[in-house]
């Protein structure tokens, strides 16, 4: 059975669903900005705002100073290690030399006493002892780069100590204010809530409807997605309070929907046929026999083959009937007859 609803209705009923999605948008982004600067209404903490600032700041110029001297300790390293290569080489290269000196001369003398290999030996040894003293300069540097290195540590252990006992009173801080701005959310939130419910339960029959769906539609988003992801946590009690409460709310009114339904489907199914007829609009009846659903109970509509279907089983309004004209079978809501065009 092809829809009930008129090509423009539909149209219009797109567009319509368009709109409000539109307008929702909109509200949602000059909601969002709003949420978004809540949080600068609240001047942001940080863990050293809770310790005395005078001490941190002696120990902060502390470190400052000696990771200056580390770098200087390590420049120092450098140099010195060049200096000592440099020695070792120029050791290296006198010792050879006198070695091929040595062995070289032809002097009938003795070696020992010979005043120019004194004179050289001498030499090679004061290149040696150049050695050692660079040596002994990087050894020095490197000590002093290790005590560098533990003031440091020791430094930072001490500020690292005074931090953690400042941190109870910075997460104190830090709740409080994610409080606040959750209760400025709230403050925000809440009453679109409450307009969007109003509208919602009185303004779906207005010819405004469209707009007023944009509006509840930014009401929902604003409180599931601006609102309930920063819900304070405190352990997860509040969040976890709050969902049951919801879920509380939400069954409480489900449940009372449903038992009014069944109510009003009783009270209904005690009128007459004809009674029951004129209380179902047009549109929506045909649109549920076209599900095979009834449209005076919502059972399903019960079909046995060979039988023609001309009333529901389980409330007994009629669902089709013969046209009076050209005995053409109808739906019974149906205006006209599908084939002669006779009033129904």
């Amino acid at each position: 059975m092809s829809k009930s609803s008129r090509r423009p209705q539909q149209l219009y009923t797109v567009i319509m669903w368009i709109l409000s999605t539109v307008f929702a948008g909109f509200l949602i982004g000059l909601g969002s900005l709003v949420i978004a600067d809540l949080p600068n209404i609240d001047q942001q903490t940080t863990v050293k705002d809770f310790v005395d600032s005078g001490k941190i700041s002696r120990l902060e110029h502390s470190i400052t100073l000696t990771n200056k001297q580390i770098i200087n300790n390590r420049l120092d390293i450098e140099d010195a290690d060049v200096k000592l290569q440099s020695a070792k080489n120029d050791y290296q290269n006198a010792k050879a030399s006198l070695d091929s000196w040595l062995k070289t001369r032809t002097a009938t003398e003795s070696i020992s006493q010979n005043p120019e290999v004194i004179k050289r030996t001498r030499a090679v040894e004061s290149i040696k002892q150049a050695e050692r003293i660079a040596l002994q300069q990087l050894e020095d540097a490197q000590t002093k780069a290790t005590q560098s290195r533990r003031k440091l540590t020791e430094l930072e252990n001490r500020r690292a100590s005074i931090l953690d006992e400042a941190r109870p009173k910075y997460r104190k801080s830090q709740r409080a204010r994610e409080l606040r701005i959750f209760l400025l959310r709230l403050a925000l939130t809440l009453p679109l809530l409450v307009i969007g419910g109003w509208l919602l339960a009185r303004k779906r029959k207005s010819s405004y409807w469209p707009l007023y769906r944009g509006f509840v539609l930014f009401a929902l988003f604003a409180f599931f997605v601006e609102l309930v992801p920063y819900l304070p946590s405190y352990g997860g009690y509040v969040r976890y309070v709050v969902g049951i409460m919801l879920v509380f709310v939400a069954g409480h009114f489900i449940i009372k929907g449903m038992r009014s339904y069944l109510e009003r489907k009783q009270v209904e199914e005690t009128r007459s046929e004809g009674e029951r007829r004129q209380s179902i609009e047009y549109e929506t009846a045909l649109k549920k026999i076209a599900a095979k659903t009834c449209p005076g109970c919502d059972r399903n509509i019960v079909k046995r083959e060979g039988v023609e279907t001309d009333f529901c089983v389980h409330c007994g309004i009629r669902l089709e009937k013969d046209c009076t004209n050209c005995g053409t079978r109808n739906v019974s809501f149906h205006k006209f007859c599908l084939s002669c065009g006779t009033p129904s």
